[in-house]
């Protein structure tokens, strides 16, 4: 009866794992992709004035 509940509970936390650790991907990989859409933005905003200040 132990050997299934622990296979069981092994089973099920595993499962739960996988979402977990497959969520917390896809919010570091979110996070990553506006991080870089900012930093992308404000080298736009940036190059204008250094062309500028360049003549």
């Amino acid at each position: 009866m132990q050997e299934i509940e622990r296979f069981f509970s092994n089973f099920f936390s595993g499962i739960i794992n996988r979402f977990k650790y497959s969520a917390m991907d896809a919010a570091d990989r979110k996070m990553r992709e506006t991080i870089d859409d900012q930093v992308e933005q404000r080298r736009k905003k940036s190059q204008p004035k250094d062309r500028e200040d360049r003549q």
